[in-house]
């Protein structure tokens, strides 16, 4: 996990890590995890899209995940 581009959201952690695709490209990626009890619930998201920076592919992954979230509280997932 990347310390750098994870960040808590009501309960989760989300590891936001772009991955370099090309010289001039990354792709965005998010791993999604909780702990439940002794267990841990994780979900990964790869190739979410390719953006032209990584700070762009980590907010990208950011604001996915966290919509993702928001998504699975309400019972949408």
């Amino acid at each position: 996990m990347s310390f750098h581009n994870a960040i808590k959201y009501r309960g989760y952690t989300l590891d936001c890590e772009p991955v370099r695709w090309s010289d001039e490209c990354f792709i965005a990626q998010v791993t999604i995890s909780r702990e439940a009890g002794e267990a841990l619930d994780e979900y990964s998201f790869p190739n979410l899209c390719i953006r032209n920076s990584a700070p762009s592919a980590a907010q990208f992954a950011k604001d996915w995940g966290r919509q993702w979230v928001d998504a699975r509280k309400s019972g949408q997932h």
